[in-house]
């Protein structure tokens, strides 16, 4: 793993140079569509054990990389590397890559009221979430549709406060809060990080991802935190302890 090591340190050295999150994300996506599946499981691989071993120097590629594979466009570069690690037996690393659809229930995907005595099209509300006005953006932060809340994620007036409010709410959308995983411009804010991570609805394979960037106090609070998927529990818990997992390290 030596050779991916010096290229993980490489990457990271580059990123370094970059300020802006969004663009950290399209130089790694490029650089994930550009290299072997079992390269880009190698870099993976390094990145979640630097994370993991609290290195600060590289959660910033951990999370461009996590940012990276969670876009559409790297679906299929997502996949082949899921499909390497679980044929090396890194089963915790292939599960923080596989992307499970679940059914939403009729809670999560209510529609907001936004007082116009009918229910409001999705145009509409896409429309909505680019508004000023601070009373119809709280109504769309309750908007199930994770492209209304893509949208709304990019409105200049959203707060980290909102977008907090909106991880934390019960039941939740499981996509809608993907979506915020998916944001440059949030998920790098730490309050939301715990927020999603703490959330039980949020996707399994997403607060995976996120456990190695949390701090101790907070993968301690996951690990005994009954409301979350054991997976989890297990990791924060691993993590938190410095532990040794053989299925994440090959």
């Amino acid at each position: 793993m030596s050779s991916a090591q010096a290229e993980f340190d490489a990457l990271a050295r580059s990123l370094g140079a970059i300020g802006d999150p969004a663009i950290r994300v399209a130089y790694v996506r490029h650089a994930l569509r550009n290299c072997p599946p079992e390269r880009a499981a190698d870099l993976f691989t390094v990145a979640m054990a630097s994370a993991e071993g609290r290195r600060s120097a590289h959660v910033e590629l951990l999370q461009a990389l996590s940012l990276a594979f969670a876009d559409d466009a790297c679906d299929g570069v997502r996949e082949a590397v899921r499909a390497v690690l679980e044929a090396r037996q890194q089963l915790s690393l292939a599960r923080a890559l596989t992307r499970v659809v679940l059914m939403e229930d009729a809670e999560t995907q209510r529609i907001p009221d936004f007082g116009m005595g009918r229910t409001v099209s999705l145009g509409e509300r896409k429309s909505l979430a680019r508004s000023h006005d601070r009373e119809l953006i709280a109504r769309c932060l309750r908007d199930p549709h994770p492209h209304v809340v893509r949208i709304l994620l990019g409105n200049p007036i959203v707060t980290e406060t909102d977008v907090v409010r909106m991880c934390a709410r019960r039941p939740a959308s499981t996509e809608v809060l993907r979506e915020v995983f998916r944001s440059p411009r949030w998920i790098v804010r730490y309050p939301v990080k715990v927020a999603l991570a703490l959330n039980p609805y949020t996707p399994v394979d997403v607060g995976l991802q996120l456990a190695p960037l949390l701090q101790a106090q907070d993968l301690r609070r996951l690990s005994v935190a009954n409301d979350v998927s054991e997976e989890l529990r297990e990791a924060c818990h691993r993590i938190a302890t410095g532990s040794t997992d053989s299925t994440v390290l090959h």
